[in-house]
């Protein structure tokens, strides 16, 4: 169920909501091959009317399931952001539609997310990724000179003479 707002309940003062954006309602499923969501999008906000404005503060978070972009690994990532805060415009270019002075916030929330998961996942930052078997396999006296240990070292020490029979 998306996150609406009743504009009408909020002329006096503002309100607080509590509760959760299931994972389909936030067409969250084509973000990235490495990224999935695995949990609903839950929310504690307050939300306040300033003139033709809402004014939403709160928390968000919500766990994703990556792929490490390094090493491969499925891991774990939650994502809270705490102390958010948010301006949406109700007249104007860039305003939200309103329908029966109710408002879906849901959009705002869902762009929020997308902005704090990372380009590239990592399972975390001991991860040596694919460069550490690479060095491991190496000769001692050839480990030595690696300063960078990335995985295109190993092409450095690939010999196509021996594969041409």
């Amino acid at each position: 169920m998306p996150f609406t707002v009743n504009i009408q309940h909020l002329e006096q003062e503002g309100q607080a909501y509590q509760g959760s954006i299931p994972i389909d309602d936030l067409d969250l499923n084509s973000i990235d091959d490495l990224i999935c969501p695995l949990s609903s999008l839950d929310y504690r906000l307050t939300v306040e009317k300033h003139e033709t404005n809402l004014l939403v503060q709160g928390e968000i978070s919500q766990t994703f399931s990556c792929e490490c972009s390094r090493c491969l690994k499925n891991f774990e990532l939650p994502v809270v952001i705490s102390g958010w805060s948010g301006f949406v415009a109700l007249e104007g270019e860039e305003s939200l539609p309103v329908n029966n002075d109710m408002v879906d916030l849901t959009e705002v929330l869902r762009e929020d997310i997308l902005l704090v998961l990372p380009q590239h996942p990592v399972c975390g930052q001991a991860c040596k990724g694919f460069g550490s078997k690479v060095v491991e396999t190496v000769e001692p006296h050839d480990a030595e000179e690696l300063k960078d240990p990335s995985p295109w070292i190993a092409l450095d020490h690939l010999n196509l003479e021996k594969d041409k029979d």
